[in-house]
């Protein structure tokens, strides 16, 4: 078997501030090749081509490196995607097995959080380094591999054929082990996906300039109404004391009419800092008793305040100095104001304001409370994203509408903000001229095994009704955009893994379980639940799955947590069951052989372990996300491969494909997506000798874009 061992050096553009070294961005080029044939104990003779370089006026050829990729049975680099994208863009067919060192040292860091570039993995298998150190302080100078000196760019890039053989070789020792035997499967599943990547990176997806407009407009115009809104509210809790909502101290004495006494001891009293691990400190254990107290110790009650002009500056701000100059008179000497300063002096009574804040005695803010330790932040009391929520409950408890309006287009702007700058700005940044749009995907960043991705990030996106997606359409005229995607996966697979008996049966008798959730959190029967209750309670259906326990929730809520376990006990024993197994041996391995690893477990007082969270949630959501998505990835992009479409497979989001549709094979699309999918049982026997127990469900919908979309029923008889 032939494996060659590749690394390509390219040029580099600078957008945003960002890295761009894609070969969709017509102005750059792939500088050099390196290749060399794989070894018993390393690589033979590296191959040097280079084809854009300042000192090298003549190109060199091309076949070597054609011929070199059609004889190799495997690929391998490091960080593969890279290399085969620019391959295919400069027109070579890369072969159909690809072995990525960059992914190998990701599954066998086994969810471990551990630097993976080819220098620190180099360093870490104590094999030969890369030549970082020739080219490092060039690139911080701006100097591309193309304006490098030519040996420079020959060394550094031979020393990276040389460091990724010899990765490649103690991977594979590693592999070999028998504690590791289960990996190789992931090896080739994730790598498989890597071919499915470059699929949809290629292809990329269409932009509607125009619309994408629309909604940044519409969500800008949003965007400045709740700013009014919450400067108003402001203003009515806080009196003229200065606000900014982007900070914590001043959302603290906003929300929770409380502001530090000393900072220096309230992160003492409430522990807060960071582990030798960089993981935040444990809130402390309190009494309800002893939290009153050290709130009460720690922060102070904030009154309004009423503004009036400073009497020392008249209202400026500032005050004109002006130099003393010496002068003399009959041969004494005296001094006198001469020429004002060039700079005024800031007003040291006012702090420059111009007003002072005099309290007026009346206590400002919306008056909510703390619940426990781990509301306590260096800046007061947490607002986070997940306490704004708890805060929301508490004040729909204590009926006070205001803070609940506050709270609630706090969050909203939030929302609008990330919309704004990281969706429309990202989308608006990187779509090329052709309106095309080549997200980057990755693979080796979350620690479960499930995608992440960049330029823009659409994996943290919204999964319904998010208007950015209307600016998502067909390239074709008269094409649709399809979507198809698992419903209730991580449920399903919960109920697979554990084989909760009560899971199955709700899952195979069509129980609306986030009715169910609504019905306990509301205690009132589930005849009684409308739309608008059970949409609210969707967000807890699933946290028990995840490791929540509610904890910092109101007492209903937590009821809802207690409950759920009490219904899907078969779930809680296998989650036990996962917890014992790792304080024995560190490990969870999941049907398809994916491991993941916890040293240094220890058991808690409640029963449960450190790192419990982890321990539950990373097999059910790596065996869905990071196994069974990318296997329908990988046999869809087989099955429109073997159709020979025009339509063409363009995303995948949390988990779900999208296909960009060209118009007549709407059929045959649906078709091949929905064989992708639901076939995912059967090669998953085949690949890991997995048999599952419950159905994996399957819904599609089609659009002019990606908003717009209708599900459609699916007969696939005919």
């Amino acid at each position: 078997m032939k494996q060659l061992i590749l690394d390509l050096e390219t040029t580099v553009q600078k957008i945003d501030g960002k890295t761009d070294n894609s070969p969709f961005n017509p102005d750059n080029s792939c500088v050099s090749a390196h290749f060399g044939w794989l070894t018993e104990d390393g690589v033979g003779e590296v191959t040097n081509l280079v084809f854009n370089h300042n000192e090298q006026i003549t190109p060199d050829s091309m076949a070597p490196l054609t011929e070199a990729v059609e004889q190799a049975d495997v690929l391998i680099a490091h960080n593969a995607k890279f290399d085969c994208m620019w391959l295919q863009e400069m027109g070579i067919i890369i072969p159909q097995t690809i072995r990525c060192t960059m992914i190998n040292e990701y599954i066998l860091a086994k969810g471990q959080r551990t630097p993976l570039s080819l220098k620190a993995t180099a360093e870490r298998r104590n094999v030969t380094r890369k030549k970082s150190d020739l080219v490092d302080e060039l690139f911080k100078g701006g100097t591309g591999f193309e304006a490098m000196p030519l040996d420079t760019v020959l060394e550094y890039a031979e020393a990276d054929i040389v460091s990724c053989a010899e990765v490649y070789l103690s991977q594979q020792a590693d592999f070999a082990k028998e504690e590791n035997k289960s990996l190789e499967s992931i090896v080739v599943l994730m790598n498989e996906m890597l071919v499915f990547l470059l699929e949809i990176e290629t292809n990329g997806i269409h932009v509607d300039r125009a619309k994408l407009q629309e909604v940044k407009d519409d969500l800008t115009v949003e965007y400045k109404r709740i700013s009014r809104r919450l400067t108003d509210i402001v203003e009515e809790v806080m009196g003229d004391t200065p606000i900014n909502l982007n900070s914590g101290a001043d959302m603290t004495k906003v929300v929770y009419s409380r502001q530090m006494v000393d900072r220096k001891e309230h992160s003492q009293i409430w522990n807060i800092g960071v582990q030798p691990n960089g993981k935040p400190l444990m809130p402390p254990r309190m009494s309800k008793s002893e939290f009153a107290a050290a709130v009460r110790s720690t922060t102070m009650v904030v009154n309004r305040t009423d503004a009036v002009c400073c009497p020392i500056c008249n209202g400026r701000g500032t005050i004109q100095k002006y130099k003393m100059v010496t002068r003399q008179k009959n041969g004494k000497k005296y001094k006198m104001q001469g020429d004002p300063y060039k700079n005024q002096t800031k007003c040291a009574e006012c702090k420059g304001a111009g007003a002072l804040y005099v309290d007026n005695g009346k206590v400002a803010g919306l008056r909510l409370n703390p619940v426990n330790p781990s509301f306590a932040s260096a800046n007061g009391f947490k607002t986070d994203k997940h306490t704004i929520k708890l805060l929301i409950s508490q004040a729909r408890g204590k009926n006070n509408e205001l803070a609940i309006e506050f709270l609630e287009k706090v969050s909203r702007l939030n929302a609008l903000s990330t919309y704004l700058d990281s969706f429309v700005a990202g989308i608006e940044t990187w779509t090329r001229h052709d309106d095309i749009l080549h997200s980057n995907f990755n693979q080796c960043i979350t620690a479960t095994g499930r995608l992440s991705s960049s330029n823009p990030n659409f994996q943290n996106q919204p999964k319904r009704g998010f208007p950015v997606r209307a600016a998502v359409t067909s390239r074709f005229e008269g094409g649709k955009f399809y979507e198809i995607d698992f419903s209730g996966l991580e449920f399903r697979v919960a109920g697979e893994v554990s084989r909760d008996p009560q899971i199955i049966d709700d899952i195979l008798s069509g129980k609306d379980i986030h009715k169910q959730t609504a019905s306990i959190i509301n205690q009132c029967d589930p005849s009684e639940i409308t739309k608008d209750v059970r949409q609210n309670s969707k967000a807890f259906t699933f946290a028990p799955l995840y490791g929540g326990m509610g904890a910092g929730e109101p007492e209903h809520i937590q009821h809802y947590f207690k409950e759920f376990f009490n219904i899907y006990e078969g779930l809680g024993q296998y989650q036990k069951r996962l917890m014992d197994g790792v304080l024995r041996n560190g490990i969870v391995q999941t049907p398809s052989g994916r491991q993941y690893y916890w040293p240094n477990v220890k058991r808690l007082r409640n029963g449960r372990t450190t790192n419990a969270t982890q321990i539950v949630n990373y097999p059910i959501q790596g065996f869905a996300t990071g196994d069974l998505v990318p296997l329908a990835c990988i046999r869809a992009l087989r099955l429109f491969k073997q159709a020979n479409l025009k339509s063409l497979l363009v995303l995948t989001v949390h988990d779900s494909i999208c296909a960009d549709c060209y118009p007549g094979e709407d059929d045959q699309v649906v078709k091949l997506l929905f064989e992708a999918m639901q076939g995912v049982d059967d090669e998953a026997y085949q690949r890991w000798g997995y048999k599952f127990v419950l159905p994996l469900d399957v819904e599609v919908s089609a659009g002019p874009n990606w908003l717009e979309q209708t599900e459609l029923s699916v007969d696939l008889t005919t």
